[in-house]
């Protein structure tokens, strides 16, 4: 029993900062992809902001698999709330952008529908 005991405590200690770790991964995992947003946002593509968003996702998924303290949650809060931020500014932004195309198709519908109706009362 005396040999096995500094086995399975080893092995509890090595356990133990393996999950540290992977908890810590988590947050460093949402930092790097937060630094990532924050430094290229500007350049993204529609497809860029689709894999930010699953790389996003997989994060939440893996923070959601460990506990943190008070003062690591309000930092994993702090940065979630920036990277929906910046993704939320991103769908306004297309929102708005099909909305002034849309207005425009609507703008040339308008036209061509009231074009119909003086061609046919100038004949």
């Amino acid at each position: 029993m005396k040999k096995i005991f500094p086995i399975y405590f080893t092995l509890t200690l090595v356990l133990f900062f393996i999950s540290c770790n992977s908890s810590q991964s988590a947050i460093n995992d949402l930092e790097t992809l937060l630094h990532e947003i924050e430094t290229n946002y500007q350049s993204y593509s529609e497809e860029d902001w689709e894999n930010i968003a699953i790389t996003y996702s997989a994060i939440e998924e893996e923070l959601a698999k460990h506990e943190y303290t008070d003062e690591e949650l309000k930092e994993i809060g702090r940065m979630k709330g920036k990277c929906l931020g910046y993704m939320t500014q991103q769908s306004i932004n297309n929102l708005e952008e099909e909305i002034r195309v849309f207005s425009k198709e609507l703008e040339g519908g308008i036209e061509g529908f009231l074009e119909i109706f003086n061609d046919n009362n100038n004949e």
